[in-house]
């Protein structure tokens, strides 16, 4: 008799299903939802405008749990606004050395800067209280 099988797809979506619980425990997260309903790829939040200071702002959050179970996840944490746009990513990109990285555009239209980043984490609750600790000195820049 053998073990369940594991399926990336529906690790990713217990994932972020715990994300989206945990961004709307958060004060700054007016609401969380995740797409598509039947198994999220990715769960967008919309920002209080009164706890952020900003009008039309969102977090949109990917989380792939990785082939196989003991496989880092790739992930991104991404917020886009009309002032800004950067985001926290653990995943491969050939402008920085390993993984984690953050990125920021300075302006609309610009390329990335980009720069290492270790996240004190990689479970998905604590990269949610992590990423949301630095967002406002992000949006303070």
């Amino acid at each position: 008799m053998s073990g369940p099988t594991y399926d990336p797809g529906e690790a990713s979506h217990r994932a972020l299903r715990g994300i989206r619980q945990e961004l709307e425990r958060h004060p700054a997260v007016s609401v969380a939802q995740g797409f598509p309903d039947e198994e999220f790829t990715n769960v967008v939040a919309e920002l209080d405008a009164v706890v952020v200071g900003r009008e039309d702002a969102t977090l949109t959050v990917r989380w792939f749990a990785g082939e196989q179970p003991e496989s880092d996840p790739g992930f991104s944490f991404h917020y886009s606004g009309p002032d800004a746009d950067f985001g926290w990513h653990h995943e491969p990109n050939p402008h920085v050395d390993g993984w984690s990285h953050f990125q920021r555009r300075e302006q609309w239209g610009s390329a990335y800067r980009y720069e290492p980043h270790s996240f004190a984490s990689l479970a998905p609750v604590r990269v949610v209280w992590e990423v949301l600790a630095k967002l406002d000195a992000e949006l303070a820049h």
